[in-house]
């Protein structure tokens, strides 16, 4: 393990940064960006390869330009591109521009899905003659395709929630409560490098490392877009873990990211303690065979709309239509999502989203069902989609396991 967290397995390499910035500066081209100004943490990321506070100005024919406003030793340690400059001040942005002799853009890209009103009222008047449009879609494309060294690392992020499942007879015991558990599997998941927090990018939308479910709370919604819910720790975080006391006999749902070098996959796997109602495993089965449905039908050129009626129509053929990703106004509007980065990725397997899936692309699928007055019964894999079609990166035993 050490070795992966040497400079050379967790920096990202200066190759792909390159690839990265010419996916993004050719669609600029396309769509007709003279500019573009990058101000989230990960977006920043992503085509730097560091997060230390600045903003990334790029242009689709010139060097991108990464402004610090702080720390920029360390930037500099990390990122691999050539053009790293202090900046004391949004303020200064456009005479520090002219000064290096850059035209400031007619066209100007930015991050309006998830930019703060305030930053963007003060580019406003920082760069009035300037038109400010939204990248953010494009920027959401780019990451749609893994490439080889992020497949790596996602990889990497499985054999994490492959070994936290093979330890779970050694760390879910009867009468711990849900966040005893928690506490468990954390320190299991930090020992071996995951990072804790799960980036999202949907506006109030907040993970930490996923959802410890059991009995009737994994049947309560929350405040997250997703099937499962919980009570948490009460109203100021209130999905996942709380201090219900594990009970026998009751679906225990684990659902938890790995996560490994920033890159994140979703996994769920059912346990009881001892024998669960006849029930729980009839609908457990029943997801597992909505799951088998779409896997042997999904390939490059089909839609992430056409996955998501394939999983609706076998829940429905099997019973389970009415509570399938939950249930009336909580119903989830999905049956998979795109991960990476971040846990919301494109692309999207739900309703509308007729975009082709592409070679590459990796994603969760998570058919669940709620079972009322029972709890969420349920699976989660993360899957790289091939040529070949599925392959599934999540590899823990699917067996529902009763200890």
């Amino acid at each position: 393990m050490a070795s992966e967290f040497s400079p050379a397995g967790i920096y990202v390499p200066a190759f792909e940064i390159e690839h990265r910035l010419q996916g993004i500066q050719d669609m600029m081209v396309q769509d007709g960006f003279e500019g573009a100004l990058l101000f989230q943490n990960l977006d920043r990321f992503y085509f730097s390869g560091t997060m230390q506070p600045g903003v990334l100005f790029l242009q689709p024919q010139e060097e991108p330009i990464l402004f610090i406003r702080k720390n920029i030793d360390r930037a500099r340690e990390e990122s691999s591109l050539e053009k790293i400059v202090p900046l004391t001040s949004l303020r200064d942005l456009p005479a520090t521009l002219l000064e290096m002799d850059l035209p400031l853009p007619q066209n100007l890209g930015l991050e309006l899905d998830i930019l703060p009103a305030q930053t963007y009222l003060q580019i406003e008047t920082l760069f009035p003659a300037v038109r400010l449009l939204d990248l953010s879609i494009q920027l959401r494309r780019c990451r749609m395709i893994k490439s080889s060294w992020e497949i790596e690392n996602l990889r990497k992020a499985a054999r994490m929630t492959a070994e936290l499942v093979q330890a779970m007879p050694s760390l879910l015991k009867p009468s711990l409560t849900e966040l005893e558990l928690a506490g468990r599997l954390e320190s299991f998941l930090r020992h071996r490098g995951h990072q804790g927090f799960i980036r999202t990018r949907g506006f109030n939308q907040e993970v930490f490392y996923g959802h410890i479910l059991s009995g009737t709370e994994g049947a309560r919604a929350s405040y997250i877009d997703s099937p499962s819910g919980g009570l948490g720790t009460g109203p100021a975080f209130s999905q996942g873990a709380g201090f219900k006391v594990l009970r026998p006999h009751e679906p225990i749902s684990i659902d938890y990211c790995g996560c490994f070098n920033g890159y994140i996959v979703d996994q769920t796997r059912m346990f009881s303690l001892g024998d669960p109602p006849a029930a729980v495993l009839e609908a457990y089965q029943a997801m597992l065979e909505v799951q088998e449905s779409i896997k042997r039908r999904t390939y490059p050129g089909i839609t992430g709309e056409q996955v998501y009626h394939w999983a609706l129509e076998t829940a429905t053929r099997l019973g389970y239509r009415d509570y399938f990703m939950g249930s009336g106004a909580t119903r989830a509007a999905y049956v998979g999502h795109g991960v990476g980065l971040e846990l919301d990725e494109l692309p999207l397997l739900a309703p509308k989203f007729n975009w082709t899936l592409l070679e590459n692309m990796v994603f969760a699928f998570e058919p669940k069902v709620i079972l009322p007055g029972v709890g969420l019964i349920g699976i989660e894999n993360t899957f790289l989609l091939t040529q070949q079609g599925l392959e599934p990166l999540t590899t823990a035993p699917e067996k529902f396991q009763v200890l």
